[in-house]
């Protein structure tokens, strides 16, 4: 066996081996208790009604190709709460419903090599993503994460902010995820994270289960994005920091990209604006659907979600599950 076939069998494992650990670690972390948010949306001439039963799952459809799938209607879609049927109460289309993005860029000096690049292909993905009805903020992760920018419709504040970072400091990633997830969690719209960085937390006070708890809390979807090139000879370190990568995007129904280091970095460069590309087309054509939940259950207990697309063939990406709360909205 070949010495990157061995490191892609050890990163299969060690993206297990951190799922299974985020899963146990939720049930033991007790955070403060939240629904998942209400959708506010009008449907049909009808808004929904706020209530605490009220559960929101953001899902991606592709074809076997991996293209996006945006003609389904509500009838294609099934969803289950701990493997129970669930009526669907509420589908939107991406486009019906505002999109509040946070992007989390990592400045640690790890990215320094790269950084000029990034931030070009970052403010690229900015102007392709927005809408003007969308709203996006930036946290620069670094050893004390810090909100570079609040929510703005300004693409060009947003592109200035980018463009003023600065490599420093270490990666406080976990941290940096819990402080976007509570940013998100009252903002009305579908939440999205977009996270540029290596997945090398070297600083945080949180963990990675704690991270993820804070982020199903808010509803949000991950889509990471890995900020410094998988080399053909990827060190422990460096497949831990994919795993968890790939790890908070599956979690959370979104994806994991991995981009290639090239002695080309106009080639590099392309293929980074390649991935923010499909990124954007897959927020663009994002579902929304709700439904309310049936049972009653103890405050903070994970519940698991799983949605099917009727059509055959089709791959659905959507958050594993939401916690149960005593509180009410």
């Amino acid at each position: 066996m070949s010495f990157r076939a061995l490191a892609l069998l050890c990163l299969s494992l060690l993206a297990f081996s951190l799922f299974v650990l985020a899963q146990s670690g939720r049930q033991t972390d007790q955070p403060q208790a939240a629904r998942p948010r209400r959708v506010t949306e009008e449907q049909e001439g009808k808004p929904i009604k706020l209530s605490a039963d009220l559960v929101t799952v953001v899902t991606s459809v592709t074809d076997p190709a991996g293209n996006q799938v945006n003609d389904l209607t509500q009838a294609d879609f099934q969803v289950f709460e701990d493997n129970v049927a669930q009526d669907i109460a509420g589908f939107y289309r991406g486009g019906e419903m505002p999109l509040r993005l946070v992007f989390l860029f990592d400045t640690s000096t790890s990215i320094r090599h790269r950084f000029d690049f990034e931030q070009r292909a970052a403010a690229h993905f900015f102007r392709q993503v927005m809408r003007p009805a969308d709203q996006a903020a930036i946290i620069s992760v670094s050893t004390d994460p810090k909100l570079v920018v609040q929510f703005t419709s300004n693409v060009d504040e947003l592109v200035a902010a980018l463009a003023g970072l600065k490599p420093e400091g270490a990666t406080a990633l976990y941290n940096a995820l819990i402080d976007a997830a509570r940013y998100l969690r009252p903002a009305e719209g579908r939440h999205v994270m977009v996270v540029l960085s290596d997945g090398t937390d070297t600083t945080s006070s949180s963990s990675l289960a704690q991270a993820l708890n804070e982020v199903q809390r808010s509803d949000a979807v991950i889509y990471g994005v890995h900020s410094t090139g998988v080399a053909p000879s990827a060190s422990v370190q460096d497949l831990g920091g994919e795993a968890v990568l790939k790890t908070m995007s599956e979690d959370t129904g979104g994806r994991a990209f991995y981009p290639a280091i090239r002695e080309d970095q106009k080639k590099e460069s392309r293929e980074l604006d390649e991935i923010y590309r499909r990124v954007a087309a897959e927020v663009r054509a994002q579902y929304v659907l709700t439904y309310y939940a049936r049972s009653e259950a103890r405050p903070d207990i994970f519940k698991a979600i799983r949605v099917e697309a009727k059509r055959p063939g089709l791959q659905v990406r959507a958050r594993r599950g939401y916690f149960t709360s005593s509180g009410k909205s």
